[in-house]
């Protein structure tokens, strides 16, 4: 993947959200954010949703139900 991106970039917004996902990564990695349980159902492990992209750090923790049920 790594060998084809070099020749396939991303572009506008797909670049936005794949930078926003890496930096939480990094920030949840490094303890600096912690994952919580689901805002809804309190469950674990939970999922990252950014309603705002350009605001990385500004997430909802929600279960993969409710992550899902928050894109549709």
């Amino acid at each position: 993947m790594r060998e084809w991106r070099k020749t396939h970039p991303l572009k506008g917004e797909a670049r936005l959200r794949m930078n926003a996902r890496a930096y939480l990564h990094v920030y949840v990695k490094r303890g600096k954010v912690a994952r919580l349980p689901c805002e809804v159902c309190g469950r674990s492990p939970a999922e990252g949703h950014h309603a705002d992209y350009s605001r990385p750090l500004d997430v909802r923790w929600l279960c993969r139900e409710h992550h899902r049920a928050a894109h549709s």
